[in-house]
């Protein structure tokens, strides 16, 4: 999935190609350039380079000597001070029990702080019938793969022949935010919008991802933009991302039996 977004955003076969300045400019702008910090360095060669793609703001990398850049709805950049050479793709610490995906402590924070200011008004809601023991946002698409096998399995679900507790079984209230994967405007914000519409919600964003038909529908407000926008901002590349109360996001289906015990339930 990283792969395909790095491809998708950065182009196939043609990785950021960052011009160096040469010192043969001339001594003033030499010095121009020694002057300026890391970041504004990165910023000013990342958008030269692409000027296309949306850079979030570079700041020092839980790497020492590098600096990551966030892609808006795509990668992290782990990016040379000099601006011309970068790493794309996720960290992991090595310790006595194996290899872990590294959270950043800085955007598990800011992920908490956006988070705390979205509106549960704004989310479809899916809660359990008994009570909520924690609450998730997960990031969906319509037409998804991923994001239908985890709608089916909000409630009892048959898993070969045996059934299982599905999220809200679980107590997981699964709250849905939109994120078009084709982008805005697309077919795929289209029906979105159409759930996010409706007079039953839940609904028609179940009928949707079982292909039955619904009535198109629009409203002025509408959360799909601003859901999409949140998505790029706290990392979302793909479908379905799951938002965590800790600020943690985990990118990719996860069963229900294990989410619970991701959170700790």
């Amino acid at each position: 999935m990283i792969r395909k977004t790095i491809i998708g955003l950065l182009g196939a076969g043609a990785l950021l190609s960052v011009p160096v300045l040469s010192m043969a400019e001339g001594a003033s702008g030499a010095g121009a350039v020694s002057r300026k910090s890391p970041e504004k360095i990165i910023s000013e060669r990342l958008k030269q380079a692409r000027p296309e793609i949306q850079f979030g703001e570079p700041r020092p990398a839980p790497i020492d000597g590098l600096y990551q850049v966030q892609i808006t709805g795509g990668p992290t950049l782990y990016v040379t001070p000099e601006g011309d050479k970068f790493i794309a793709g996720e960290i992991f610490s090595i310790d006595t029990n194996g290899f872990s995906r590294f959270e950043d402590p800085y955007v598990v924070e800011e992920r908490k702080r956006l988070l705390a200011k979205v509106n549960p008004k704004d989310a479809i809601i899916f809660k359990p019938k008994e009570k909520t023991k924690a609450v998730v946002y997960v990031f969906t698409d319509i037409d998804c793969g991923y994001c239908r096998l985890l709608h089916r399995q909000i409630h009892t679900y048959d898993d070969q022949g045996q059934k299982k507790p599905g999220y809200n079984d679980l107590g997981i209230e699964i709250r849905y935010l939109a994120y078009p994967r084709a982008g805005i405007p697309s077919a795929s914000a289209d029906k979105l919008i159409t759930a996010w519409c409706s007079k039953d919600q839940q609904g028609a964003l179940t009928a949707l991802k079982n292909d039955q038909p619904v009535t198109p529908a629009k409203c002025d407000k509408n959360p799909v933009a601003a859901d999409f926008k949140l998505g790029g901002e706290v990392g979302v590349s793909g479908t379905p991302a799951v938002w965590f109360p800790d600020g943690r996001l985990m990118p990719g289906y996860m069963p229900p039996e294990q989410m619970a015990q991701a959170l700790g339930i």
